[in-house]
């Protein structure tokens, strides 16, 4: 059996890299975006690749990359709130190749443009990171030069940044469904508490348990109070309700 060509070897170990990289929390994924930003500088030629993440409203942006100035660049350029990658994350949609030295860049992003030219780059593009329904981030490419990056260089680069986004979706709904199942859970632990109680303090006033149940509501009301806690020490017998 014939192997497959260095490249493909190289592609398939980036997505299966990218497919297992860990998300430790949802607002912080640096496993994940520095391998995104690792294999784009391998794979996507003579291009400079960097790692745009913005969670929330909330949280500030993230950045990562290779290299110190690259990372000076992404990390001004989110702070300025300018540059393609923040393009792509606002609309949704990928930000085309693009000249630093045309009218369009200069004029939507003139400080972004002006430093990254001062670096060498002459290219620049945008693909949105994808998370479910969000865009939650984008990698940006740079090139050098003035020759356009290729269109199958940008498709190669969103799919690597498609195969990101699918962790980050599958950790958020785990997440979801662990947060729905602990409510669940509370709230089961509450109906039992509440239940309890009810049978306890119908039992010691030997009044009904739906008059139980107006006592234990009416006390939680009028002292500010959680209606389990009152419950719970109801039970526990630390706590004495009287009858109205």
């Amino acid at each position: 059996m014939t192997s497959m060509p260095l490249t493909q070897q190289r592609l398939a170990r980036a997505f299966v890299d990218l497919a297992r990289s860990p998300v430790t929390e949802p607002s912080d994924p640096a496993g994940l975006l520095a391998s995104l930003a690792a294999h784009a500088t391998e794979l996507l030629g003579d291009c400079a690749a960097i790692v745009l993440y913005v969670p929330d409203e909330h949280t500030p942006a993230q950045v990562a990359g290779t290299g110190e100035e690259l990372m000076r660049l992404a990390q001004d350029a989110a702070d300025l709130s300018e540059g393609p990658g923040r393009e792509a994350c606002r609309t949704g949609r990928p930000v085309p190749d693009t000249a630093l030295d045309g009218e369009q860049a200069r004029r939507d992003w003139p400080r972004y443009t002006a430093r990254a030219r001062q670096l060498g780059y002459g290219r620049t593009a945008a693909l949105p990171l994808h998370v479910g329904d969000d865009t939650l981030g984008a990698l940006v490419l740079l090139g050098r030069g003035g020759t356009p990056l290729p269109a199958e260089l940008l498709a190669l680069g969103q799919s690597l940044t498609d195969a990101a986004g699918w962790p980050l979706e599958r950790d958020r709904r785990l997440r979801e469904t662990r947060a729905l199942a602990d409510q669940l859970g509370q709230a089961l632990t509450s109906r039992i508490v509440i239940e309890q109680a009810k049978g306890t303090l119908a039992a010691r006033l030997s009044i009904t348990v739906d008059e139980a149940f107006r006592l234990l509501r009416s006390h939680a009301r009028s002292n500010r109070r959680r209606l389990t806690d009152v419950a719970r020490e109801v039970v526990e017998r630390r706590l004495e309700v009287p009858a109205e």
